[in-house]
């Protein structure tokens, strides 16, 4: 489950960038993250994939949780 303070890893198409979860909806399906780089960005959970992806298409950046941080 997504938390305040976690830590994730934001896949573009060619990099990826570490960020933190600063927000979360009440019912998880929506994630705010602040990148290394000082962006905020919005990812939304896909249902047909059941993967955060920017927007919550199936294309654009994707959203990894670091597992044990």
């Amino acid at each position: 489950m997504p938390h305040i303070g976690g830590s994730v890893l934001v896949d573009f198409l060619g990099s990826t960038v570490t960020g933190t979860v600063t927000a979360v909806t009440g019912d998880a399906r929506t994630v705010e993250v602040e990148t290394e780089d000082g962006a905020t960005m919005s990812f939304s959970l896909n249902r047909a994939t059941a993967i955060f992806t920017a927007g919550g298409t199936q294309t654009g950046a994707r959203l990894r949780f670091v597992p044990g941080r």
